[in-house]
């Protein structure tokens, strides 16, 4: 029965997928056929650079709502991040290693306590990360008096804007990320146990699970990644601004709604996320390469979003239906008088 029950999973996961690359193919080829220059490697550079960050962000985040919960914080960790490294290098003066240590550790601390608050006042995570948003984007403020800060190194700046093979260097950190989290996600006893605290908490407390642990260490990840983002466009931009990343949660949580994951918990994978924010970034390039009014992006984003969210819980309440027939049919069958 649980093999049965996993196929129905699986194939409603990967229809989800399939249509999501078709939809994504379809674009691309549409603005290609129409405007042109759409699939030269310029181009295409400039497509993944300018979703990558809020990528980054979004494979936090894919674990963050897997486990049933949500970190509205990121954007504002992220501009944190950007500040916290560029004042330690040019103001206190510190090594570009241990500047950006510090930093991404900080940033990791501070997802740490999002989720302490969570567990420990048992707060809704969207209240507790709000705040957090909203005390970070004040600090970001004050610190820098609405000012810039820039004069870098080049061995930082490499970071942003250095490649390897041809390839930019966050666009390398996010790959190697993806499968790596992907593969620890998919294989790992603790990470595997976000599923099961997604899906049901309570079961999971009486089933042994360490919930706060779990939740704790989740939500300190999604304030690395948010971080390691915050360091490299610091880079890539050359100057770290308060401003930077406005909005960033929201791509994010789009990202990892788009590509099949319930915002109620218990389901959703790395690469439904990368897919997902892949098919954010077609859409930001058809948006540039077509000249139309940029404002109506963010209408299109939202929009998405909201499709994805309801396509999602469909799907959703559909597994559920068919589980349900699948254990009644297993019990119906049991039930029935064995024949001499």
């Amino acid at each position: 029965m649980s093999m049965n029950l996993a196929n129905i999973k699986v194939s409603s996961s990967w229809l989800q997928y399939i249509g999501l690359i078709v939809v994504t193919v379809l674009i691309v080829v549409f603005t290609h056929s129409v405007f042109g220059n759409v699939m030269t490697a310029a181009n295409l550079r400039v497509l993944a650079m300018n979703m990558i960050f809020e990528a980054i962000m979004a494979l936090g985040m894919t674990f963050v709502i897997i486990l049933g919960g949500i970190d509205l914080s990121v954007a504002s960790v992220f501009a944190f991040g950007e500040i916290l490294v560029a004042k330690l290098m040019v103001e206190v003066g510190l090594p570009v290693p241990v500047a950006t240590a510090a930093t991404v550790a900080v940033c990791a601390l501070i997802g740490a306590l999002n989720g302490v608050m969570t567990v420990s006042f048992r707060v809704h995570p969207m209240v507790v990360t709000l705040g957090t948003l909203l005390t970070l984007r004040g600090v970001n403020l004050a610190i820098t008096d609405g000012r810039s800060i820039s004069g870098f190194s080049d061995s930082f700046l490499w970071l942003g804007q250095g490649q390897i093979l041809g390839v930019d260097f966050p666009i390398i950190f996010f790959v190697v990320a993806a499968v790596v989290l992907g593969l620890l996600l998919a294989h790992h006893r603790f990470f595997r146990q976000i599923y099961f605290i997604g899906g049901s908490e309570r079961a999971a407390k009486y089933s042994g699970v360490d919930v706060a642990r779990v939740k704790i260490a989740i939500y300190a990840l999604s304030g690395f990644l948010a971080g390691c983002a915050g360091v490299m466009a610091a880079a890539k931009y050359g100057a770290a601004h308060w401003g930077h990343g406005n909005m960033a949660e929201l791509k994010a949580i789009g990202s990892v709604a788009i590509g099949g994951a319930d915002m109620m918990g218990g389901s959703g994978t790395i690469f439904g996320t990368v897919l997902g924010a892949i098919f954010l970034a077609v859409v930001h390039n058809a948006f540039v390469t077509s000249a139309v009014n940029p404002f109506w992006y963010d209408v299109v984003n939202g929009v998405m979003l909201l499709i994805a969210v309801l396509v999602s819980r469909v799907i959703a309440k559909q597994n559920e239906r068919k589980m349900k027939s699948v254990r009644q049919q297993k019990i119906d069958q049991s039930l029935q008088p064995q024949s001499p």
